[in-house]
């Protein structure tokens, strides 16, 4: 039987806590950005080859996936309380470590441990958030992934500008670093308690989906294949159509852009057309702006389409979590696990696939590729929503 005085409380604790597991999200997406945009410096301080530093970039993915096969062990076991500030330490220490380092040797286990706190607060802010949406009882996750897509902006145009002013990688992540711990400081006490022991029974070690999850998690592949397959190759579609180096850029800028206003406005979209309808939609627009990129004949037309994409694939991802939140054939945190799993897994094979891909058929004729994985997504919604 509810306690109605706990769930005053709980409510009354609600804008913090939400506020509190943003703040996580967006210090995901400035970590990744940050380091991200002085990979070029830190390549030509440490003198790395081209095969040395493709080695050194698998460190942070080998890092990421492990902890990620793990997650639902160590949320079930100790909370996605503790988990998240543990993950978000650990990111912070492992950019200090990173602007530290002198040498592949040293920072090679930077990269690891960077990729494993991020891996591991995925899950686990995703839990936190799933758990607060439940205690909403309306759609707001959406909303947390595009904070951490306007932290990946922010994160970039904060890097870009503090490299232009000639501050060296070391400094500038030392700096990043800082602010991210007082961030944390400041908002790890306004996180979601978990459940007593009891009543939360420990996860096994690794995770895999059960019933209609399976689905859900081959349609969060599907829709990871397609962003991150945009993130790699989209400049170069654009170059193939005959676009200038910096005109190819902004292929992923519009993209990335249209998702962040898509899931900053998202929440109100999934509550108005609820899950089903979403998921349909969304992907019957990113294959609509596929097929328009794919037709298009030159870079400006082939950017509308991008645009399109982007719009529908805001939402997406968001939408499988929740909906993973809410199963009924798995524990939540189990099947955000394993959900997200899926995903990383597409991640990693998805794009060099499209490379190869792109190697026999041209990389024009390989995005059809990535229509036939948003009509993959269309086709699984309906049964995946009844998970």
């Amino acid at each position: 039987m509810n306690d109605p005085a706990h769930e005053s409380v709980a409510a009354a604790r609600a804008p913090a806590s939400r506020a509190a597991i943003a703040w996580f999200f967006a210090l995901s997406g400035l970590s990744f950005s940050n380091w991200a945009v002085r990979i070029p410096d830190i390549s030509a301080r440490l003198d790395l080859s081209q095969s040395q530093l493709g080695a050194l970039l698998l460190c942070p993915v080998i890092g990421s996936l492990g902890l990620t096969l793990l997650s639902n062990y160590l949320n079930t076991r100790f909370g996605s309380r503790r988990i998240t500030r543990v993950a978000a330490c650990a990111i912070v220490a492992s950019l200090v470590l990173i602007g530290l380092a002198v040498s592949p040797l040293t920072l090679g286990p930077a990269l690891a441990l960077f990729g494993a706190g991020m891996g591991l607060l995925n899950i686990a802010m995703n839990d936190q958030a799933a758990t607060l949406e439940r205690r909403y009882r309306r759609s707001i996750m959406s909303s947390f992934h595009g904070v951490f897509s306007l932290g990946g902006m922010a994160g970039s145009l904060i890097g870009g500008g503090l490299a232009t002013l000639g501050l060296t990688p070391r400094w500038h992540l030392l700096l990043v670093a800082g602010v991210l711990m007082a961030g944390i400081l400041i908002s790890h006490r306004h996180l979601l308690a978990p459940p007593p022991r009891a009543e939360r029974p420990v996860g096994a070690l690794f995770v895999r989906p059960k019933g209609r999850v399976w689905l859900l998690g081959i349609i969060a592949a599907a829709v990871v294949f397609i962003e991150g397959s945009m993130a790699d190759w989209s400049a170069l579609f654009l170059t193939e159509l005959g676009a200038s180096r910096g005109h190819a850029a902004l292929g992923l800028a519009v993209f990335t852009g249209t998702m962040a206003v898509g899931r900053l406005l998202g929440d109100r979209w999934l509550d108005r057309v609820g899950a089903v309808r979403s998921l349909e939609i969304g992907s019957a627009l990113a294959l609509a702006g596929l097929a328009f990129a794919i037709g298009a004949a030159d870079p400006n037309a082939a950017l509308l389409g991008f645009a399109l994409t982007g719009i529908g694939m805001s939402t997406l991802f968001p939408c499988l979590l929740s909906l993973a939140g809410r199963n009924r054939s798995m524990s939540p945190s189990g099947a955000i696990a394993s959900v997200a799993m899926l995903g990383y897994l597409s991640m990693l094979g998805g794009p060099p696939m499209l490379g190869f891909l792109a190697e026999a058929v041209t990389l024009h004729y390989a995005f059809i590729a990535l229509a036939v994985a948003a009509l993959l997504a269309i086709v699984l919604a309906r049964p995946a929503a009844r998970a």
